[in-house]
């Protein structure tokens, strides 16, 4: 229930963006001349394309650590609850970043395609991302295994 509520609240905040961004925005002249604004917006969008792909990998190597003491069933649930936790709100957070760089562009170039591309690309991360019921107990009933198999340690995730 927690990662829900902080997903949701994720989520709520890219909303936020929007219309901060269009509250304070209106006021704003653009800051910075076009051709900085150009190399700028080619590495935050080039920065969003490599979160994309490193959230996947960092969620994945997050969950896949292995414990390397044998422990009682509920000490390995609770670790693997934990390592669920901890991957999902990471994911979130790198996914949300990209909303903040579509806020940062608009600041500095008035252009509202970038806020909205960056948005909705933030928004459909974090819907990929978020907190799965399903997830959380296969991530559970692999932890038992491990500690069924007495090999946790020999498998590389």
């Amino acid at each position: 229930m927690t990662l829900r509520i902080i997903w949701f609240a994720l989520l709520m905040s890219l909303g936020i963006y929007l219309f901060v961004g269009f509250r304070v925005g209106t006021n704003l002249q653009s800051l910075v001349n076009e051709d900085t604004f150009g190399i700028l917006r080619t590495v935050l969008y080039a920065m969003a394309f490599a979160i994309l792909i490193a959230t996947r990998y960092i969620r994945k190597l997050i969950m896949s650590g292995k414990s390397r003491v044998s422990q009682p069933a509920q000490a390995l649930e609770y670790l693997a609850l934990q390592k669920y936790s901890a991957a999902t709100i990471v994911a979130l957070a790198m996914s949300e970043s990209i909303g903040i760089y579509g806020l940062i562009l608009f600041f500095l170039g008035k252009n509202s395609t970038d806020l909205y591309l960056l948005i909705l690309i933030s928004a459909a991360a974090m819907v990929m991302y978020r907190p799965r019921k399903d997830e959380m107990l296969n991530l559970v009933q692999e932890s038992r295994e491990d500690s069924v198999s007495g090999s946790p340690t020999s498998q590389g995730g």
